[in-house]
């Protein structure tokens, strides 16, 4: 006789790195010898088997079966089969079971009777929240249906679940074989069908949240097999349905609209023609008659509402081409929708929420007195591929304005979504049209049938770029309020206590009430007379990235300290770092995080940087966006990118002005200068002077060296700059990412190529393999122990030196290309993995290698190393045709780059170009 409480089922596939962990879990148990273990190991490949095997041979309620195909649900389905304990629950194999998780749902389910008991579920290292778990929190409870609950349905998962093990087989409830989403035909099927339900107030269940594209669900939006799954598991849960109460069948339709969304949403994108065809035919027999209420509650948004709209009015062009369907706008009672009259009960799939807009920067334009605001809007729904019919405005109230708005295509919106690419707009506003006080800003949406008005929220971009802005008498303050809204804060020469009184007595209102960096804005407050005797009257700040000091900051700081003498110029730099040696003599090298560091953020005129200013010139401890929000708009420091490449390559999604801030960048090429202005936002802000670090470009060259320099790729990777770190979990999935990866088959490839180091043999050379900043950690081992080939660290070698003294330099897709090309040394690009690099990093720009390149382009390992052999043989002299694309390109190779760019942030600060 089965003396068991409980079976738990563990499906197990390839995840030796995790299963330890998870078999702990379950050793930990305080009812384990209560419980019935059933590992199945569904033909893995790796070392889980054996872990599986060895968990067994120590405890004897746990049995390891082995089956081949069939997936998870086949898996699950044979340990249900085997099961002999009237109750059963499931974990996955990479997840955990806190240590009373079992405990808490079988005491629920022996005081209850429950046929299904459900917990809370957690994810890890990053939590998620669910819909379904606002039912928790409110200790533990039964209900008598699912209808008393019904957002509970969307929690799908057989694994945070204890099912009475008679009532499952009595109504057939089993896992799907084969298919992904198995576990629905479980969760959803038995918490729908069931006819007593408890509720346990505590985490039993922690899943884990993979960090890269090892797991199911990280594509799940672009297998095209997904979409077949889910459909076909929709179609299953629809045919339950029918036999079903109204109350239970409505909880249903919840689930079966809300889980398909965003694949009806996607599908035309992935799929045409006669597949296309089929996806709309088999969704509109199980959504056409779903009513119109319960689509509007399990939607995220008009977006993707557009489809069921299509599948209940059986329109396949509205579901296949939304966008040429859709181009006209019509608001009623102030409300936008897509279309134009529809049913009353048909009418809330076609309005178009959310309505928003959001400011992203306001400055004065050059040499006039007009303001213009720029910033995006969204009618979620409609396509915005294509100008709007109507009208846009800009209201401004309290000063009785109302201005039109121009549409404008936004290159890095287009690239963030496509449908979003003419949602840009832009708005003058005449200065002296404006009262004092202060003035909420609206957007205005006027089209057939009236105006649809809604509130302009802040932008990070809009907040990064606040300034004081000056006109005549006028001043102006872009700023915030409430729930960040837009605002401007207008004064005037008529102001009874002045406009320094005011902004006083702002200060004090904001330490008063001890509201956000109060401390810090009190210590402005002190500090502030003394400033020009002990700081100097304008503060550079400069900085590269914490622990860098070797590119363009580095550069034009050593210069305006020695040839300019500038006393108001700061360094900082991290203390341990051992670039700190390259700022030796110059004097005023702070300590990134120091309070001295913090003192001179307080004070400063300008912050330049060659890389984030936001990431990496913050103090430690100063969250970004309350000091966006509180601080930085009552400093006013004016931000100048010095850039650490040339921008070639689109780069909009994160560069573009209204989202960087930026009042100062500069381009070495009329070329990039020109997509930076008309591409990138950066209207008035860009100088084509130079970069400062390019004026100690002098070749030293004849040491017979050739150096590879690939660039990095951020999905090979956790970026330095990564918010949180990356963790565990992150980096050892990019580093399993890496290891496939076609950037790690390359590198092993060439730097182990033998015809490559027969020739460094046979012609002399030293191959040196200079890894980016951001990949140092991920390539060391790929390079060949090998006296011609070795592997240089930046902390050593810094790379512009390692760039200087090579007779041939080879890279993929990097920016130093340019740098190497400007000191006249020839070089190789071996561009290996355009696919992957154009879908995972950047996309493509205005330059083109094969096109204005200033060297050979190879996309093998054979034909990289055929290239660099025939530079070798030939004692690595650069070809005519590229001499003549360099000369073509550059605007200045005089060495005066670092001159001119210190005359241009003095000409920033002072206030006399913008």
């Amino acid at each position: 006789m089965n003396s068991y409480d409980v079976t738990l089922v563990v499906p197990v596939y390839n995840v030796e790195q995790y299963l330890q962990e998870c078999l702990d879990s379950i050793e930990a148990q305080t009812v384990f010898e209560r419980c019935e273990v059933i590992l199945v190991d569904n033909g893995s490949t790796d070392g889980s088997y054996r872990l599986c095997a060895e968990f067994a041979r120590r405890h004897a309620n746990t049995t390891v079966l082995v089956r081949h195909g069939g997936g998870a649900g086949a898996a699950r389905n044979l340990g249900m089969d085997r099961a002999a304990s009237p109750r059963i629950t499931f974990c996955d194999s990479d997840d955990v079971l806190p240590p009373t998780a079992l405990e808490r749902m079988l005491d629920a389910s022996l005081a209850t009777g429950a046929q299904v008991v459900v917990g809370a579920m957690e994810t890890f290292p990053k939590p998620t929240n669910w819909a379904w778990k606002d039912h928790f929190g409110k200790g533990d409870r039964t209900f008598a249906s699912l209808a008393e609950i019904p957002e509970l349905v969307h929690s799908a998962s057989a694994c945070n679940k204890l099912f009475d093990l008679s009532y499952l087989r009595s109504h057939g409830i089993r896992f799907a074989e084969g298919v992904h989403f198995e576990d629905a035909y479980v969760g959803v099927c038995a918490l729908v069908l069931a006819t007593r339900l408890a509720l346990v107030d505590a985490c039993v269940y922690q899943y884990r949240k993979r960090a890269a594209g090892n797991s199911t669900m990280d594509a799940i939006w672009t297998r095209r097999q997904n979409y077949w799954d889910h459909l076909q598991l929709v179609e299953y849960l629809h045919r339950l349905g029918a036999g079903l109460p109204d109350s239970s069948r409505a909880v249903l339709d919840l689930f079966l609209v809300r889980s398909y969304q965003g694949f009806a949403l996607r599908a035309p994108d992935l799929f045409q023609g006669a597949e296309l065809e089929e996806i709309y035919s088999r969704c509109r027999a199980v959504y056409w008659d779903v009513s119109p209420d319960v689509v509007v509650r399990a939607t995220a948004d008009a977006r993707h509402r557009v489809a069921y709209l299509a599948f209940i009015t059986g329109d396949f062009g509205l579901f296949a081409d939304r966008a040429a369907r859709l181009h006209g706008l019509s608001v009623r009672d102030g409300r936008p929708y897509l279309t134009g009259v529809l049913p009353d009960r048909l009418s809330p799939l076609a309005q178009a929420t959310p309505f928003t807009a959001h400011l992203e920067h306001v400055r004065q334009v050059p040499g006039t007195g007009t303001l213009r605001l720029s910033g995006r809007f969204e009618v979620c729904g409609m396509p915005m591929v294509r100008p709007l019919a109507g009208h846009l405005g800009l209201r401004v109230r309290g000063s009785r304005l109302s201005i039109p708005a121009t549409q404008v295509r936004r290159r890095d919106m287009r690239n963030t979504r496509p449908d979003t690419e003419w949602g840009g707009f832009t708005a003058d506003l005449p200065l002296d049209a404006l009262r004092q006080g202060v003035h909420d800003l609206e957007f205005v949406l006027d089209t057939e049938g009236g105006q649809a008005v809604t509130p302009c929220l802040v932008a990070a971009g809009y907040l990064r770029g606040a300034r004081v802005i000056e006109h005549g008498g006028t001043r102006v303050v872009p700023h915030w309020k409430g729930k960040n809204r837009a605002i401007l804060m207008v004064s005037g020469t008529a102001r009874p206590f002045g406009w320094r009184g005011s902004l006083l007595v702002k200060d004090a209102k904001h330490v008063l009430r001890r509201r956000p960096f109060w401390k810090q804005r009190l210590v402005r407050l002190f500090t502030k007379p003394l400033k020009p005797l002990f700081l100097g009257r304008d503060i550079w700040l400069f900085g590269e990235r914490g622990d860098t000091a070797q590119d363009n900051s580095w550069h034009l700081f050593r210069h305006v300290r020695t040839a300019r003498k500038r006393r108001g110029a700061y360094y900082v730099i991290r203390a341990g770092s051992p670039d700190r040696a390259h700022l030796a003599g110059l004097g005023h090298v702070v300590a990134h995080s120091s309070w001295k560091h913090k003192l001179l953020m307080l004070h400063a005129s300008a912050l330049v940087n060659a890389y984030d200013i936001d990431t990496y010139m913050l103090p430690d401890g100063w969250d970004r966006t309350r000091y966006l929000k509180h601080l930085n708009w009552r400093v006013g420091a004016r931000r100048v990118f010095l850039q650490h490449g040339v921008t070639d390559k689109d780069v909009s999604k994160g560069l573009h002005r209204n989202r960087t801030g930026v009042d100062l960048i500069l381009a070495v090429s009329r070329h990039e200068g020109r997509f930076l202005s008309e591409e990138l936002g950066y209207e008035g802000q860009v100088e084509v002077i130079g970069f400062p670090r390019f004026d100690a470009l002098v070749p030293g060259r004849g040491g017979r060296t050739i150096l590879f320099m690939p660039t990095w790729r951020a999905y090979l990777t956790v970026a330095s700059y990564s918010r949180d770190g990356g963790g565990r979990e992150a980096r050892q999935a990019v580093r399993d990412r890496f290891l496939a990866s076609r950037y790690r088959e390359f590198m092993v490839r060439f730097l182990n190529d033998p015809d490559l180091l027969a020739a460094l043999d046979r012609y002399d050379y030293t191959l040196e393999f200079l890894p980016h900043y951001e990949m140092r950690a991920m390539v060391g081992e790929m390079v060949p122990d090998q006296d011609r080939v070795r592997i240089i660290d930046q902390n050593e070698v810094g790379v512009q030196e390692a760039m200087r003294r090579c007779d041939l330099f080879i890279t993929d897709w990097s920016s130093t290309a340019f740098d190497v090309a400007y000191l006249g040394t020839p070089l190789v690009y071996a561009q290996f993995d355009a696919e992957e690099y154009w879908d995972g990093h950047y996309q493509k720009g205005y330059f083109d290698a094969r096109r204005d390149g200033f060297g050979p382009v190879g996309e093998t390992v054979e034909e990289v190393v055929g290239e660099v052999v025939r530079y070798m043989r030939g004692g690595c002299v650069r070809e005519s045709e590229y001499l003549r694309r360099v000369e073509k390109f550059f605007e200045h190779r005089d060495r005066q780059n670092n001159v001119r760019v210190s005359e241009a942030i003095d000409r920033l600060v002072r206030g006399l170009n913008h």
